[in-house]
């Protein structure tokens, strides 16, 4: 396996024995087309994928068949370990892939005895599930908030980090995906802020300025 492979936070620290048995171990790399198809809801969830390139989307509905929430996974993830060591057996969800993507699917029968036996492999991935929930909670609340600036603000604020440059995941339409506002408004509060002065958006990547500004928004 390359480097696209190992270099991800669940793998770090891990030992030669851990490497070894999972380069040893059955494994399938598998290519999506956009749009294509990854999971079907229901399915049993006997493999999780480690996301080498492109990204993956997955979908909840209502009993209606109305969109209910997407969850997004781009190159560096791993999915779905929140539903393994959640003990849920099945998937309650359609996962698609966004665009392009390729991936590692790793047997969950072969893995978890190789997680079990690495105490950093297991910090990693406790780590890893418990910063995706967290995540989850924070995204929520964030959509609690009715205007889009407010959303906006609390995902600069709370779901990223302000004092580091923030990269749009993906593109504007993702993220106003993930904020479930319309992406037109998304780009004008955007703007607003930028032109304002309260942030620098250059290309997909922002830079806070005025901290305290998104703050008295909320």
């Amino acid at each position: 396996m390359n480097d696209l492979f190992w270099d991800r936070m669940i793998f770090e620290g891990i030992s030669e024995e851990s490497k070894k048995a999972i380069e040893n171990m059955p494994k399938e790399e598998k290519s999506y087309k956009a749009n294509e198809l990854v999971s079907s809801e229901g399915e049993a969830i006997e493999s999780v994928c480690i996301i080498l390139t492109g990204a993956l989307k997955a979908t909840e509905y209502t009993s209606e068949g109305k969109e209910l929430n997407s969850s997004y996974y781009f190159a560096g993830d791993a999915f779905p370990f929140y539903l393994v060591y959640g003990g849920i057996k099945k998937n309650f969800s359609n996962t698609y892939a966004l665009k392009k993507s390729r991936v590692v699917w790793l047997k969950v029968k072969d893995l978890i005895p190789i997680i079990d036996n690495d105490q950093v492999f297991l910090h990693n991935i406790l780590r890893f599930v418990a910063e995706y929930c967290c995540y989850s909670k924070l995204i929520i609340r964030c959509t609690q908030y009715r205007r889009v600036l407010d959303r906006l603000s609390f995902w600069l604020l709370h779901v990223k980090n302000p004092d580091k440059i923030i990269e749009i995941p993906n593109s504007q339409e993702v993220l106003a995906d993930i904020l479930h506002v319309n992406r037109s408004s998304l780009n004008q509060e955007l703007k607003f802020l930028d032109t304002e002065g309260i942030i620098e958006l250059e290309k997909k990547k922002i830079r806070v300025i005025d901290k305290e500004y998104l703050q008295s928004l909320l």
